[in-house]
């Protein structure tokens, strides 16, 4: 073979091979895009309509929002918790309960990045190295500072059973979380349909009363204390469509509520009030307590705690017995064994 016609056959293998290898260096930056681009993003949009999007889930969380502290424990995502609000170690009632499902809030060793109320100090959560944070939509402050210094905020309302619905699954989805918040969703729904199709005819009315014995200041129609009553088959003795009218003893006597529920507030608030002593729940003793008001908070999906609570109080045929077991079962969904048992 000549010289040349070698160097010829050299000269193919040699582009040929190269070739190869080009496609096969083409084909694996394709590949690793592709798999970059499959992680690079998961979002979910938040109250304000804002597309929250991160590069991964999320694993360092401030919650600056006191009941979605307690929704991140029914997601199963306490240990991703960084920094809470002051209040959740000043309410004995959320103190005692989170204790049973954190050491970390029994020793108070949960960081509280927060002045008091809703004031939060964005140096410290800025220190916490949070890679989110959850804030309540109205702390505008808070939320821009956050965000000016590179820091996903997902805010949340907990404005009604919806936003309640759409704002778990939100947050869950960015902590890797979203079936189980689905599966929490599935789960109330279903005990909502299975309550409304025991509705009788007999509507009671039922009067709320805000918190530290506010008894004046009440929950009118359209809000979660509204929504609880009519999942219960009751209906809201307050007809202002108002998310927090304040009235008098006049509009109690006009209204003539069948029972008054009080939220953190004491019973003797209701009874030693002499301008109420003649309506009929004040003289037949139908004033009733929501405690502990860690299970029946409404800005969360206990709502349906407070529901189950008030058809027991509204309606005897709905055994005492009966509400107990089913309290005890819906907790047990919620949190698991540590609060499958009713701590009365």
């Amino acid at each position: 073979m000549k010289f040349g016609e070698l160097f010829k056959i050299l000269f193919c293998l040699v582009f040929i091979i190269s070739v190869i290898l080009l496609v096969g260096m083409i084909a694996s930056c394709g590949s690793e895009s592709k798999k970059a681009g499959n992680v690079f993003e998961i979002s979910a949009v938040d109250k304000r309509g804002k597309t929250i999007a991160l590069k991964k889930t999320a694993e360092r969380v401030v919650v600056l929002f006191e009941p979605f502290v307690d929704q991140m424990y029914m997601l199963g995502a306490k240990d991703m918790l960084i920094g809470i609000p002051q209040q959740i170690y000043q309410n004995e009632s959320t103190y005692q309960y989170l204790s049973l499902l954190d050491k970390r809030i029994e020793e108070k060793t949960i960081a509280t990045p927060t002045f008091g109320g809703r004031s939060s100090n964005v140096e410290h959560i800025v220190s916490l190295q949070a890679d989110l944070a959850i804030v309540y939509e109205h702390d505008t402050e808070t939320i821009e500072q956050l965000e000016e210094l590179g820091i996903p905020v997902y805010a949340v309302s907990s404005a009604g059973k919806k936003q309640i619905y759409q704002e778990l699954i939100g947050v869950a989805t960015l902590l890797g979380k979203e079936d189980r918040a689905r599966e929490i969703v599935d789960y109330i729904e279903q005990q909502i349909d299975m309550m409304i199709a025991q509705h009788g005819d007999e509507r009671k009315k039922i009067y709320y009363a805000w918190s530290k014995g506010r008894i004046f200041s009440t929950s009118g129609k359209g809000t979660l204390i509204d929504l609880a009553m009519e999942i219960a088959g009751a209906e809201n003795a307050c007809p202002l469509v108002m998310d927090a009218p304040n009235v008098n003893a006049e509009s109690l006597y006009k209204w003539n509520p069948d029972i008054i529920v009080l939220w953190n507030s004491r019973l003797e608030d209701v009874y030693n009030l002499t301008e109420l002593s003649s309506l009929n729940a004040v003289t037949q003793k139908q004033v009733f307590e929501a405690a502990p008001t860690f299970y029946y908070d409404p800005h969360t999906v206990k709502f349906l705690l407070l529901a189950k609570q008030l058809k027991s109080w509204c309606y005897p045929s709905y055994k005492k017995t009966d509400f107990d077991n089913e309290c005890t079962e819906v907790l047990h969904f919620l949190y698991g064994n540590e609060l499958g048992r009713r701590n009365r």
